[in-house]
Formats: C-alpha cells, sequence, structure tokens
C-alpha cells in the first residue's frame, strides 16, 4: 500500500480545508494510507478532523507507538 503525504505547515487556517478536500479527493478510488501533517495546531487539526469527519473516514492522530503527534493518518 502507498502513502500519500500532505503537509499543511506554512498553509494559512483558511486555506487548510480546500488543500485537504483536494488530497482526499485526488485519492480517494486508491487503496492507499494519507498523511497528514498539521504539526502541533490544535486548530489545524480540527479543520482537517471536520473535512475527515465529512467524508466519514477512519483516522488516527500519528501511528502506534509514535511519539510525534504533529499528523493524521487515514485510509481511502
Amino acid at each position: 500500500m502507498e502513502v500519500y503525504k500532505l503537509d499543511l505547515h506554512r498553509v494559512r487556517h483558511t486555506d487548510a480545508k480546500s488543500k485537504v478536500i483536494r488530497f482526499v479527493e485526488e485519492h480517494w478510488n486508491e487503496p492507499t494510507e494519507l498523511e497528514i501533517i498539521t504539526g502541533n495546531s490544535i486548530k489545524m487539526r480540527g479543520i482537517v478532523f471536520n473535512v475527515l469527519d465529512e467524508y466519514k473516514m477512519t483516522y488516527q492522530i500519528s501511528r502506534m507507538f509514535d511519539v510525534n503527534q504533529g499528523y493524521i493518518v487515514t485510509w481511502t
């Protein structure tokens, strides 16, 4: 399974939602894992969570046993 990454560092909160939507839709029909790098911004995480919830996607903060909490993993 391929892993695709979207890095939201230096992306404005106002632009984040559309970037996440485009990223999800670009990989929607592929059996893949998506990694969305949010950093530690609670607001940015919330934006990503809202988009993933709209698409009814399962997600988690980081991978199991990873101390880095600055990214979200989801599957299409």
